[in-house]
């Protein structure tokens, strides 16, 4: 079950993809995040950690990584998420789009549906406008992103 976001930045795809695909890269901009530790990095095979200011610790393991982007898998114990990231160039800045295909945990197909469209996909589409928006001004006013900065989000704000 599938949520998209997008934002344009005022930067070229090349920082844009720079910034992404370095190591720890959501300390400086993701706004939930209060350390992004690394296991192994290197590139599809890189591995590492999101703490989140609720405690919560997901593991993030890359599958693909492209002249693009790449594509993780989220884990919380099981895999929930496959998570894309996608950076297309476009005359003097980017557009940025995060696509989350979120794994519920519902054999009923129809429980799976209305949980999904009347809760998750807008907790999952506030999450994801929120670090956009963080990638956003990290990349265009050269600041850390501070927790909260965006508003709080109910499952991964303290």
């Amino acid at each position: 079950m599938k949520v998209s976001s997008y934002i344009k930045i005022k930067k070229s795809a090349n920082e844009v993809l720079n910034l992404i695909k370095s190591p720890n890269n959501l300390e400086k901009f993701h706004p939930y995040c209060i350390s992004n530790k690394v296991d192994i990095w290197d590139r599809e095979k890189s591995v590492d950690y999101v703490h989140y200011y609720s405690g919560k610790i997901y593991k993030r393991k890359f599958t693909e990584w492209n002249k693009n982007g790449y594509v993780l898998d989220i884990y919380n114990e099981v895999k929930t998420a496959t998570i894309s990231w996608i950076v297309k160039p476009e005359k003097t800045k980017s557009i940025v789009i995060i696509e989350a295909d979120a794994i519920l945990p519902f054999n009923n197909v129809f429980i799976r549906y209305i949980v999904f469209h009347l809760y998750i996909k807008f907790m999952i589409r506030n999450y994801l406008n929120s670090v956009l928006k963080g990638l956003k001004y990290h990349l265009e006013k050269d600041e850390l992103v501070i927790e909260d900065q965006f508003g709080k989000h109910d499952w991964y704000s303290a």
